[in-house]
């Protein structure tokens, strides 16, 4: 595999800003205004009598926007650089896909969207900072630094209420206050398995999280734990040659 260039990833990072900020308003905008978002109770009230499966336009196409995204993005995991969690990379855009399929199909769409709005924001500030980073080995200077290492604290904060807190209650709910209101069948047991996949993937990268955290509280850099193999695959190429 061809190693990325800094300029590569520095406009991928761009890119992601871009699409994961876009996604981020875009469910800001679509999914809060529904008049069943909350209490959550109303994810599941009437479900066993029919309905909960017809959407309105703008979450239908918040819903097809976002699976095509989540598509496109497994397949680019398979085409770049192998990161160090590129199996646990895998297991999240499946999982995902497949719980936004089920969901939509199965009439989960009102867990789906809450769960959908709570992946991507945390993206956002985490793609700043590695802008910043790469900025800093391209110009130096200590305020570029200053920049990736708040933007990273900022992604921290961000990635522990959405993907901790706020995940850990829909995951709560998707077990505890569902089966208040119809018995749970094959689909049913099948969407709380993959929620519950998601959270592991969430606990697991969390750690990750606190580890770069640590480094920066000791006055280091702030480094991607999962960042691309590159040096791994340039240090082998050079002992062969």
């Amino acid at each position: 595999r061809m190693q990325k260039s800094p300029l590569a990833k520095f406009a991928q990072s761009v890119m992601e800003i871009l699409t994961y900020g876009g996604f981020t308003c875009l469910g800001l905008r679509v999914v809060p205004s529904q008049v069943w978002i909350w209490p959550s109770s109303l994810w599941w009230i009437g479900f066993a009598d029919g309905g909960h499966e017809i959407m309105r336009w703008d979450l239908r196409c918040y819903y097809l926007l976002y699976t095509a995204r989540y598509v496109q993005a497994g397949l680019s995991v398979m085409l770049e650089t192998r990161r160090k969690d590129f199996v646990e990379m895998m297991i999240h855009h499946i999982v995902t896909v497949v719980v936004i399929y089920i969901s939509y199909i199965y009439g989960w769409n009102r867990v789906g969207v809450a769960i959908m709005v709570l992946l991507d924001p945390a993206d956002v500030p985490l793609h700043c900072a590695k802008v910043c980073k790469y900025l800093h080995d391209a110009e130096g200077g200590p305020m570029w630094r200053f920049l990736a290492d708040r933007l990273f604290e900022v992604f921290a904060v961000v990635f522990f209420v959405s993907r901790i807190v706020l995940y850990g209650y829909v995951c709560w709910s998707v077990l505890i206050e569902a089966a208040r209101y119809f018995p749970f069948g094959l689909a049913e047991w099948t969407c709380v398995g993959l929620v519950y996949t998601l959270m592991l993937l969430q606990l697991y990268w969390f750690t990750l999280i606190i580890k770069v955290a640590v480094k920066v509280m000791r006055g280091q850099e702030a480094e991607d734990v999962r960042s691309d193999d590159e040096a791994e695959a340039g240090a082998e190429g050079k002992k062969r040659q």
